[in-house]
């Protein structure tokens, strides 16, 4: 079974009494619907309802959380969640001990995992205690594919360069799947009320696309401000280059 220790994901993560209740209080999804082993897509908001960081997040124990965080956005999301600790009894870090091992194809025994998570389209994620080696010759292509797969599922994920340029509903991570990301009902958190006025009001205008784009001279990378074929103006936010074309995911306004 192809598996890599992801060279772009640390694990973040929450332990302590206060562990649910401080993380229902910050994120996007419902943090108490989750069950022991069991895992969400998760957001990070600012006030004003733009994405600071996308992650998944898988419930350990009754007191215990691990969340798969892009190497760009980690540092800066634990820095911002740790403003908010106060007295929570509540220990919030990059793990040392704790690896994000990515999988293609084929599912990986949860038995032998501290997590399991299916993200469909052939891709899962375990969190394992000591990493396993590589099991591929050039990670560069595994990771290439699995980005590629991330695309085709409308799987989107914000770094560094997206860092606040979306509200959830741009980037459709109210009804990613599966499960989505975004709960409308849990109570407030970060940017809730942008949130969900753009939910129920649907002032959303801008919207995820998966589009392939021309091959040409220039880099397309995320954050990159673009014009589509059709004219509209777009904004990528991730990107998987091939040798003859660049696929990727785009919002844009709805074609007229």
């Amino acid at each position: 079974m192809p598996h890599l220790p992801s060279p772009d994901h640390a694990v973040a993560s929450f332990a302590g009494a206060d562990a649910l209740k401080f993380l229902q209080s910050q994120l996007t999804n419902d943090v108490a619907a989750l069950g022991v082993g069991a895992w969400q897509w998760q957001g990070y908001c600012s006030a004003k309802g733009r994405l600071q960081a996308t992650f998944t997040l898988a419930r350990l124990a009754d007191d215990a959380f691990a969340a798969v965080i892009h190497q760009s956005t980690v540092d800066s999301l634990l820095k911002r969640l740790a403003m908010f600790r106060l007295r929570s009894k509540l220990a919030i870090e990059k793990s040392t001990s704790l690896t994000a091992i990515l999988h293609l194809d084929e599912a990986p025994n949860p038995v032998n995992h501290r997590a399991s998570l299916d993200l469909s389209h052939g891709r899962w994620i375990t969190i394992d205690d000591t990493p396993q080696p590589a099991s591929v010759g050039d990670s560069s292509d595994f990771m290439s594919t699995w980005n590629q797969r991330g695309i085709e599922a409308l799987q989107p994920e914000i770094v560094a360069a997206t860092h606040e340029m979306f509200v959830p509903q741009m980037i459709a991570w109210d009804v990613v799947e599966p499960h989505g990301g975004v709960s409308f009902s849990k109570g407030c958190y970060p940017g809730q009320e942008v949130v969900a006025r753009a939910h129920y009001r649907g002032a959303v205008k801008r919207h995820l696309e998966r589009q392939t784009l021309p091959s040409s001279s220039d880099v397309y990378a995320p954050g990159l401000a673009i014009t589509l074929a059709d004219g509209r103006d777009a904004e990528v936010c991730n990107v998987v280059q091939r040798a003859d074309r660049t696929d990727a995911l785009v919002v844009a306004s709805a074609p007229t």
